[in-house]
């Protein structure tokens, strides 16, 4: 034995393997490691999400807007279309002022009215959008002299013809108000002439092709200015009563709300049917009725050819002559979720005229089941909902939640924003759309429009309709 090395003690280890305990220690520290990364993760997302909420709040600089949510009733729902209309909103400044002037809506000419839908003029020119069919195409930011497009079609190009220096024609715009012109010649120009689109004097230019590859032009001079008509005030008349205005002797039969396939999304027609009586010694001209229609809240819609053409009756074909007695309809484009319960409607005999009537005409307010019933939970966030700085931007901020079983996707059809001055064309939604939500999970957004030209708008997203106000 060599007595030079010592002989092994119990305390010291024989080998220099690990023990049991100290592999344990080594197959716990990944453990404990990920759990305290997951913790971090957590607290950083809280933090990140305490501090945007705080961000949102403290560069909110804008006009905090109202938001109510109008609680659905169960009717059947219909599949529509949103026709792509831009939006166009012209602003007017002088100095330090900045005024948001009122869209054309219709044109009247030869005693027939056009809708008309905006369109935005870009560097390749100008030419009739092929999907505005039927209506007048007005060219984006020409309101001192408004361009108007006019659909290539023989009725219009004997519509233009007829046309002899004096003639009235009328653009009614977003405000109720009525520009009246008179014409004054036509001709045939090249097509993208730049003094067509000058705005140098007040006027009214009629674009219309021509197989020839020219333009017809047709202008007509400023006249005058009607106001809009102002909301009603004192004693309401009733269904059923006749009451005489100026030389109308006016009995409202009844209202209706009919639903259309062909309309934008969360919109339908109401239509108010009525019998009119010339009570006077002339002729009683149906084209310079004016007739308007006011919600529970106030919001004001202006007539729609199309909505009354729509009716039961129809507009009227041409003038009632003293002692003729006819039945007609007023139509009126509407959000679904019209207020109750009772709806306002003025009508004027003619424009300027100081005599009208009121009728307070009985709503039940009936919106529509939402589409993601079972599916989806719709909120807005109150703090998130405001007008930006400017005071020229709608920012809408809210949540989507997924509660039912399958994956949920949104998509533009399936959000609209309507009020009397129309739909809303959407300018940017964050994240972009479509959305796709999977069964559990929340989608946060944002969507933002310009300010329509009304105090209240209605949002519908998902079927759900909320009531923004103070705009």
């Amino acid at each position: 034995m060599d007595r030079s090395t010592p002989p092994p003690t119990s305390g010291t280890p024989s080998a220099v393997e690990p023990g049991p305990s100290r592999r344990g220690c080594l197959v716990l520290l990944p453990l404990v490691g990920g759990v305290l990364l997951l913790l971090l993760a957590i607290a950083l997302i809280v933090f990140l999400g305490l501090r945007n909420a705080l961000d949102r709040k403290e560069a909110n600089p804008g006009i905090p807007l109202e938001v109510v949510k109008l609680t659905p009733t169960a009717i059947p729902t219909i599949q529509v279309s949103p026709l792509p209309v831009p939006s166009c909103e012209t602003i007017i400044s002088s100095d330090d002022v900045q005024v948001s002037v009122s869209l054309p809506v219709s044109l009247t000419i030869g005693g027939e009215a056009l809708p008309i839908l905006p369109v935005v003029l870009d560097a390749a020119g100008w030419t009739y959008p092929t999907e505005y069919s039927g209506a007048a195409a007005w060219i984006c930011g020409t309101v001192v002299n408004y361009v108007l497009g006019i659909e290539p079609t023989p009725e219009n190009e004997a519509r233009l013809n007829r046309l002899r220096p004096g003639d009235e024609i009328k653009v009614h715009l977003s405000n109720g108000a009525t520009f009246l012109f008179r014409f004054a010649e036509r001709r045939e120009t090249e097509p993208h002439q730049t003094q067509v689109f000058d705005q140098v004097r007040p006027r009214l230019t009629l674009i219309m092709e021509q197989n020839s590859g020219t333009w017809q032009v047709a202008t007509a001079d400023y006249v005058s200015e009607t106001e809009p008509v102002q909301p009603p005030a004192g004693v309401l008349v009733q269904p059923g009563q006749p009451v005489r205005v100026g030389d109308a002797q006016i009995t409202v039969l009844r209202g209706h709300a009919e639903r259309a396939t062909g309309l934008p999304a969360g919109t339908m027609y109401y239509m108010v049917e009525f019998g009119v009586e010339n009570v006077g010694t002339g002729p009683l001209d149906p084209a310079a009725f004016s007739m308007q229609l006011q919600d529970n809240v106030g919001i004001v819609y202006l007539l729609s050819p199309e909505g009354s053409a729509a009716g039961e009756h129809g507009p009227l074909s041409g003038p009632l002559q003293p002692g003729e007695t006819a039945q007609t309809t007023a139509g009126y484009l509407v959000p679904e979720t019209l207020p109750g319960p009772a709806l306002v409607w003025t009508f004027i005999p003619q424009p300027g005229s100081e005599s009208r009537v009121s009728v307070s005409i009985p709503y039940e307010a009936t919106m529509p089941e939402p589409s993601a019933a079972g599916k989806a939970e719709v909120a807005l966030d109150a703090d998130g909902t405001f007008l930006d700085s400017s005071g020229a931007i709608l920012i809408i901020a809210g949540q989507v939640r997924n509660v039912g079983g399958e994956s949920l996707t949104v998509n533009l059809a399936d959000i609209s924003l309507t009020s009397s001055a129309g739909m809303s064309a959407l300018r940017s939604a964050a994240p972009p759309l479509p959305w796709t939500i999977e069964p559990g999970q929340t989608q946060v957004f944002e969507l933002q429009y310009e300010k329509p030209g009304a105090s209240t708008v209605l949002l519908s997203l998902l079927g759900y309709s909320f009531e923004i106000r103070g705009l």
